[in-house]
């Protein structure tokens, strides 16, 4: 009995403790009978956006992208208008997710590998740069269609004086905007309206096209527009690219020679171009251009 007596002692002490901790923790959490203070709360500042090196969106889309153009090119590639990394970097393609430079070498249309800070160096090879609008924006669909229109005129009277052999548009909604028609991929019936420059229109180079999202997919159009524009030369009885423009060994490859995986060819920073990244000095109004037809 005596044995019982302190067994029973020795375990209600136990849940006596036990029932202590549990309240003692219950407390601590606090209830409605026993509230306890909680610490203050740091205010969360909202981080500064270091894309653009302390300029608002609104500072960069007063910037403008520089066309890099001159008469009797090749081949021209035309986008839709400028984005705001572009505007801010003052250079085309430079997102390190758009296949634009790698498939360029890789074609053969230039002999070395090219990044975004050399996109004046493609007049070296024939080849130039230009958007259908020169404002800056977040997105395409920022523009109007008035807008888009007026310049799409403009465009057309820029190639009537620089007379270009192949006007390629880069992203076949971009070329469904300018012509207000449907079309597919690749080498057009009609030139362009009053000039003799054959239309070639591609996917959009960016990674995040979802038709051709691959390096690979896109590799295959380059590789034809080469071809174009060699034909196109010798049609002209102009002398063969390589010839003509002192580049040498020629860097194309095949489809199969290109890593299925698509890769970017930058240095793999999201939402940045290959390279530093750093800004380029500052872009305010400076473009050669006519205005837009009204």
């Amino acid at each position: 009995a005596m044995f019982w007596f302190l067994n029973r002692k020795t375990t209600s002490t136990h849940y006596s403790a036990m029932a202590g901790r549990k309240r003692t923790a219950k407390v601590t959490e606090g209830d409605a009978t026993n509230p306890v203070e909680s610490s203050p709360k740091k205010k969360k500042t909202k981080a500064l956006d270091s894309r653009f090196g302390g300029m608002t969106e609104e500072e960069v889309m007063k910037l403008l992208l520089p066309d890099h153009m001159q008469p009797g090119l090749d081949i021209i590639f035309i986008g839709i208008n400028p984005g705001l990394y572009s505007a801010y970097l003052g250079h085309h393609y430079c997102n390190a997710n758009n296949h634009f430079w790698p498939c360029l070498y890789e074609s053969g249309l230039v002999p070395r590998k090219l990044t975004y800070k050399e996109d004046a160096e493609v007049l070296r090879h024939g080849m130039g740069f230009t958007n259908i609008v020169p404002r800056t924006t977040r997105g395409s669909s920022d523009l109007s269609r008035k807008e888009m229109k007026e310049w799409s005129l403009v465009m057309i009277e820029r190639m009537k004086e620089l007379k270009p052999l192949v006007a390629c548009f880069n992203g076949k909604g971009i070329y469904e905007i300018f012509s207000g028609k449907k079309c597919d991929v690749g080498l057009q019936e009609e030139p362009l309206p009053g000039t003799e420059t054959v239309i070639y229109v591609m996917p959009s180079t960016s990674g995040r096209a979802a038709t051709y999202p691959k390096r690979a997919d896109k590799l295959k159009f380059f590789l034809e527009l080469k071809q174009l524009r060699d034909r196109l030369r010798m049609q002209q009885g102009l002398p063969p690219a390589q010839q003509a423009y002192g580049t040498g060994s020629s860097g194309a490859t095949t489809t199969s020679d290109v890593d299925a995986g698509g890769g970017d060819g930058g240095s793999g920073e999201k939402g940045k171009g290959s390279g530093s990244g750093e800004k380029e000095g500052t872009r305010d109004s400076t473009r050669s251009q006519t205005q837009p037809l009204t």
